[in-house]
C-alpha cells in the first residue's frame, strides 16, 4: 500500500551466521528483517483458498477502433461542453449510453475507455447512473478485481452514496411512484446487491491488489462516511499512482469544504456492513487474519473495519473478535504460557513491520481501555525508549501517547523515558510532540517534559533559554546550531519545523508556570523577527496559540498586541497573518481595538481591494467604527462582556476564528 509518509528507508538485508535474515536500522544495530520474520513465523501463511489471489481476472479489453474513436469524441465533448441547458447534457449522455448498450463491462475493463467512462458517470443524472450500475449487477467480483473496472466501480459507489442520501431526504418523483421506470432497482438495492455479490469472497478481495480500494470505498459508504478522494492523505481510496493520474487527466470533482464528514444511510446499509464484518471477524481464522495484518493491501481494510465499528454491543463484539484474532486472544483474556509466548513474538514482528505498525496505531486508537492498558503493560512497557528510536515502531509510540486514556498512563510512560536528547538527535520529533500533547491533555508530567525539552535543546542556562528557546523549538535544532545563525537567517521561516510548531501549541495549553519559558523567549525576539512568523503557515499557528492561550496574563497579551502597531495592515492582507490579526482582536481591550481600527481605517481602500483584507474590515466592523463610533464602542464592550461570561464554555475559541 503506497504511503504518504516515509516510514524508514530501504535497509539492506543479509543473513547472519545462523542463517537468519537481519537488517541494520538507522543506529547501525542489526535486527531481524520484519517481512522475513512474518513469512517464516509458524502459521502466518494463509492456506485458505479464499485468501489466495484470484485467477482469471484482471484482463484488459481491447476496444475496436470505431468505438475507441467515438469515446475519444465523447471525452472532448465532456472536457469542453457545448451544452446550453441541462436538458441538452442529459440527452447527450442518453445517446452515449444507447450507443454503447451491451458493451458496458468491456468499456469498464478497457484502459483507454475506463477513465472516460468515469467522466461520463459524473455528469449522469440519478436515473442514468442506476441504469449503468444495473447493467453490471452480478459481476461485482469480476469488476472489483480488474485494474480498470475497479476504478469505475469506485466512482459508481461514490456517486451512488449521494443518490441514496438524496433518496432518504427527498420524496420520490411521481414518475417513480407510478412505476414508469419499470423494474429498475433503486441505488440502495444496487449497492446491497454488490454486497451480496462479494459476501462469499470478501476475504480474498481484501488482499487482492485492485479489489482492495473499491472494497474500502464500499465499507465507507455502508458506514455512512463521506468519501473524499481529494483529501485522501493516507491513500485509503486511491493509490498514489491512481491519484496522480486522475489529477492530471480528470476534471475537478472536489468535495465541498462545507460537506459533512458523515451522511444519512438506510438501516439496510448498517446491516450489510455488519454482515461483511461478521463474515471476516467471526468466520476468519486467526492464521488468515494475521496474514492480512502484515499484508500491504489487506492491512488497510482491517484498519477500516476496526475504525468503522460503532460503540454499541454488536460493534464491540466485532471489534473484540478482530483484536483476538490479530493479537492472540488479547481481548478475551486468554493467558496460557503458549499464548503469551506466541503473542509476544508476533507483537515484536507487528510493531516493526511496515504495514503492521500502521495497524498497531489503529488498534491503540480503538481498543477498549482494558485492552489498551494490557498492550502497554505486556508489550510496550520498558521498551518505549528503544521503540522511539526505531524508524517504524516510533509511530506506534506516538499512537500510544496520543491515545492515552488516563493520567496514570502518562505518568508511567514518561517515567520510563530517559530524557529527549536521543529522540531529538534521531529526528523522531513526532514522539516528542505526542508526549507533549498527552501531557497537556491529561495534565500530567508537564514540568518534567518541558525541562527535558530544554535540556535536549541545550538550554540549561536561563539567559540563553530566554533568548533562544523559541527559535530552537520552531526549528527543532539545538542551541549550538541556532546560536551562530546571523540575524537574516533567524528571519527565515522556511527552516521552521511543523512538529516544533505543534509542540509550541501543546505547551501553550499548559499552565503559566510551564509555558513561561516559551512566552518569555517569544517576547525576547522582537517585532522584527516575529512578523515573519505571523506570515508563515507554521509560525503563524504558534503565534495564534500564544495569543489565544487561556494561560497567558492580560499584561503580556496587551504587550503582544501593541507590538504589532504599524503592522496590522500588512498582516491583514496576508493569508496567514490575517488569522493572527483576528486572534489579537479577540483578546484586545477596547483601547487597543480603537488603535487597531484607526490603523485599518487609514488604508481602508487598500484593504477593501484585497480579498483577505476585506474579511478583516468585516471582522473589526470598520464601517460602523467610522460612522457610529459610540455605537461601535458599546458593541465591542458588549462582546467582551459576553466573551468573559462564557469563557469557561468557549475556551480559546471565544475569539473570532475563521476556518483556514
Amino acid at each position: 500500500m503506497p504511503r504518504q509518509r516515509k516510514r524508514g528507508g530501504r535497509d539492506q538485508k543479509k543473513q547472519n551466521a545462523n542463517g537468519d535474515f537481519v537488517q541494520k536500522d538507522e543506529s547501525g544495530q542489526e535486527h531481524f528483517n520484519d517481512v522475513e520474520m512474518a513469512d517464516q513465523h509458524q502459521g502466518y501463511q494463509g492456506n485458505n483458498q479464499e485468501f489466495n489471489s484470484f485467477n482469471g481476472h484482471g484482463q484488459r479489453y481491447e476496444i475496436d477502433e470505431q468505438t475507441l474513436g467515438y469515446f475519444k469524441g465523447v471525452e472532448n465533448t465532456i472536457d469542453d461542453p457545448p451544452f446550453e441547458t441541462a436538458e441538452d447534457m442529459r440527452l447527450f449522455v442518453d445517446n452515449v449510453y444507447e450507443e454503447v448498450l451491451g458493451k458496458e463491462a468491456e468499456l469498464a475493463q478497457s484502459y483507454a475507455c475506463s477513465l472516460i467512462l468515469e467522466k461520463l458517470l459524473k455528469i449522469s443524472d440519478q436515473f442514468q447512473l442506476r441504469v449503468f450500475a444495473d447493467k453490471l449487477s452480478g459481476r461485482t467480483v469480476e469488476m472489483f478485481t480488474n485494474p480498470c473496472a475497479s476504478h469505475v466501480f469506485q466512482t459508481i459507489l461514490t456517486l451512488g452514496a449521494d443518490v441514496v442520501e438524496k433518496d432518504m431526504t427527498e420524496e420520490k418523483s411521481e414518475e417513480e411512484v407510478n412505476g414508469e421506470q419499470g423494474t429498475l432497482p433503486s441505488m440502495e438495492e444496487l449497492i446491497l446487491q454488490m454486497v451480496e455479490d462479494i459476501k462469499g469472497s470478501v476475504g480474498a478481495l481484501m488482499s487482492e491488489r485492485f479489489a482492495s480500494h473499491p472494497l474500502r470505498v464500499l465499507l465507507y459508504v455502508l458506514a455512512g462516511k463521506r468519501v473524499d478522494e481529494e483529501g485522501d492523505t493516507k491513500g485509503r481510496f486511491r493509490s498514489k499512482k491512481s491519484k496522480k493520474f486522475k489529477t492530471a487527466h480528470d476534471f475537478n470533482n472536489k468535495l465541498s469544504s462545507r460537506a459533512s464528514a458523515t451522511r444519512k444511510v438506510p438501516d439496510s446499509f448498517k446491516n450489510a456492513l455488519r454482515t461483511l464484518t461478521n463474515q471476516l471477524a467471526l468466520s476468519s481464522s486467526e492464521t488468515e487474519m494475521r496474514t492480512l495484518a502484515v499484508h500491504n493491501v489487506g492491512n488497510p481494510v482491517i484498519q477500516l473495519l476496526l475504525e468503522l465499528q460503532g460503540d454499541d454491543k454488536e460493534g464491540e463484539k466485532v471489534k473484540t473478535a478482530l483484536l483476538d484474532r490479530i493479537l492472540w486472544g488479547i481481548a478475551s483474556g486468554e493467558e496460557t504460557e503458549h499464548v503469551q509466548k506466541e503473542r509476544k513474538s508476533w507483537f515484536e514482528t507487528l510493531v516493526r513491520d511496515k504495514s503492521g505498525s500502521h495497524l498497531m496505531e489503529v488498534i491503540l486508537k480503538v481498543a477498549p481501555n482494558k485492552v489498551y492498558s494490557k498492550i502497554y503493560k505486556s508489550h510496550l512497557k520498558g521498551k518505549l525508549q528503544k521503540y522511539s528510536l526505531h524508524p517504524l515502531s516510533n509511530f506506534v509510540v506516538q499512537s500510544l501517547f496520543t491515545n492515552a486514556r488516563k493520567g496514570k498512563h502518562v505518568d508511567a510512560m514518561v517515567g520510563e523515558m530517559d530524557g529527549l536528547q536521543a529522540i531529538l538527535k534521531s529526528g523522531k520529533f513526532g514522539v516528542i510532540r505526542s508526549m507533549f500533547e498527552a501531557s497537556a491533555r491529561l495534565d500530567r508530567q508537564q514540568e518534567t517534559v518541558v525541562q527535558w525539552l530544554r535540556e535536549a535543546l541545550g538550554l540549561t542556562d536561563e539567559a540563553k533559554s530566554r533568548q533562544f528557546f523559541a527559535p530552537c523549538l520552531m526549528r527543532m535544532q539545538t542551541l549550538a546550531d541556532v546560536e551562530t545563525l546571523p540575524r537574516d537567517q533567524l528571519k527565515n521561516t522556511y527552516a521552521f519545523h511543523l512538529q516544533g510548531s505543534l509542540i509550541a501549541q501543546a505547551i501553550m495549553k499548559m499552565p503559566e508556570q510551564q509555558n513561561t519559558v516559551l512566552v518569555s523567549s517569544f517576547l525576547a525576539q522582537g517585532t522584527e523577527l516575529i512578523l515573519p512568523w505571523c506570515q508563515s503557515p507554521v509560525g503563524s499557528r504558534a503565534v495564534e496559540a500564544i495569543v489565544s492561550s487561556d494561560h497567558v496574563n492580560g499584561k503580556i497579551l496587551k504587550k503582544i498586541t501593541r507590538d504589532f502597531y504599524g503592522s496590522y495592515v500588512s498582516l491583514a492582507k496576508d493569508k496567514f497573518g490575517s488569522h493572527v490579526v483576528e486572534r489579537c482582536w479577540g483578546v484586545a481591550d477596547i483601547e487597543t481595538k480603537e488603535k487597531i481600527a484607526q490603523e485599518l481605517v487609514k488604508r481602508e481602500y487598500e484593504l477593501s481591494e484585497d480579498f483577505i483584507g476585506k474579511g478583516i474590515l468585516w471582522t473589526c466592523n470598520i464601517d460602523m467604527f467610522k460612522r457610529r463610533r459610540e455605537e461601535w464602542i458599546e458593541r465591542e464592550k458588549g462582546f467582551q462582556r459576553r466573551k468573559e461570561m462564557f469563557k469557561d464554555i468557549l475556551g480559546e475559541d471565544a475569539g473570532t476564528k475563521r476556518k483556514r
